[in-house]
């Protein structure tokens, strides 16, 4: 906004309501809406409630990107209304104190969920779906609410694997015949589901709009629960992509055998993260870039724990070669959070009684891991270390020899 033009004069033009921030007392429950880390980025402010939605300062009428984003991250409709800039960013510094620390107090107080997590693969039947469901089943055993959603659209397997049929599904949804609210499930597998949609391949191209409409409904829906578990298509479409960037956390599963399709899901999720912030970058005034991408990457199916250990290096490797070496702004920095060690029986076994492996056989060697990747998500991202190993004094044995 330029700095020569009267805020009101501006707002006038660009037919957008003014609104003197310095007056106003921000709605303490707007405010736990948005993290303060992206308030204080995008110098944006929650004031109030407005009908269905949400009346938020900003400092540029131009901001079209922003308002998009800011819907996205609270879940509701966004009435933007202008403001003057250093009156935002003043009142952004009152309303949001020790902001990373203010964050998550609000999110526990608001009852909304310590993390939003999507777990996506490059490709299918590397044990996505297995993975998803056996850690929602270890996040709600240690009591955690857990909500998961099988966001397969057009292939959605949870249902059949669990022998649930609720009665609506995500395309329902999408019709608009259903709130999402109305679409959980309650199971006696100790988490929450709502289902997809499987044949409907409808959903695997959705426009926009549909798009947004998704990651809103489930950004509202989530707010009750402590994790919110997205199983997510398999591929690296801009639709899979989107709503995994719309989390908190991405999970990115692999094998031994499409280490490489691995490497290019999270080169492909990369790619994606950089074009969001460089697009913030260029319409947002004052925007703050993020500039380091993140993903969780869990190996599937490995022979050991140190070959998981031995082929995520590799990957890592590779990105720096391919991909930080190359850039100047952005980089990608995957962390590991776990193995699975490979049980072909196991899961078949889990498969025909339909239910997680970590409930029919919880003493065997994946579901020691799978909830071991539940155990580590409890822990906060930047305080979790790599500790994995087998309970019996046999696995540790072989571990250490690298056989286990």
């Amino acid at each position: 906004m330029m700095k020569d033009i009267d805020p009101r004069t501006l707002a006038r033009k660009s037919g957008m309501p003014y609104i003197d921030i310095s007056r106003e007392t921000p709605d303490p429950r707007c405010l736990r809406l948005l993290k303060g880390t992206f308030a204080k980025s995008c110098n944006s402010l929650p004031v109030r409630f407005l009908g269905d939605g949400v009346l938020v300062a900003i400092s540029d009428p131009d901001q079209k990107d922003l308002i998009e984003a800011l819907s996205t991250h609270m879940g509701r409709k966004v009435y933007p209304a202008l403001a003057e800039i250093e009156a935002i960013r003043k009142a952004i510094e009152i309303s949001y104190p020790n902001h990373g620390q203010q964050d998550e107090a609000c999110v526990k107080e608001n009852g909304r969920p310590s993390r939003i997590i999507s777990i996506i693969s490059n490709k299918g039947g590397v044990g996505k779906t297995h993975i998803a469901m056996n850690i929602a089943k270890t996040l709600g055993s240690s009591g955690s609410k857990v909500l998961l959603i099988d966001a397969d659209l057009g292939n959605a397997d949870i249902s059949n694997k669990l022998a649930l049929f609720p009665e609506y599904t995500l395309y329902d949804f999408m019709l608009g015949d259903v709130e999402l609210e109305s679409m959980v499930e309650h199971t006696s597998l100790g988490f929450d589901l709502i289902a997809g949609s499987s044949g409907e391949f409808k959903l695997a191209n959705i426009n926009y709009v549909q798009r947004s409409k998704f990651i809103r409904g489930f950004r509202k829906v989530s707010a009750g629960y402590d994790y919110a578990i997205f199983d997510l298509s398999a591929g690296i479409s801009s639709t899979v992509l989107d709503f995994a960037l719309a989390s908190d956390e991405v999970i990115i599963i692999t094998t031994p055998q499409d280490i490489i399709a691995g490497y290019a899901c999270i080169k492909a999720s990369f790619q994606h993260f950089k074009s969001i912030e460089e697009k913030l970058l260029d319409k947002v005034e004052f925007y703050n870039p993020r500039k380091v991408y993140t993903p969780w990457v869990v190996m599937n199916q490995i022979a050991s724990l140190n070959q998981g250990i031995f082929l995520f290096n590799r990957i890592c490797q590779t990105g720096d070669e391919r991909i930080n070496n190359l850039e100047s702004l952005f980089c990608v920095k995957p962390e590991y959070l776990g193995g699975v060690l490979y049980d072909k029986e196991g899961i078949r076994a889990a498969e025909a009684q339909r239910k997680p492996i970590t409930l029919v056989n919880s003493k065997s060697k994946a579901s020691q891991c799978m909830a071991y990747l539940g155990k580590i998500l409890t822990e906060p991202p930047e305080l979790r270390t790599y500790n994995q190993e087998l309970k019996s004094g046999l696995g540790r044995f072989a571990m250490i020899f690298g056989m286990g």
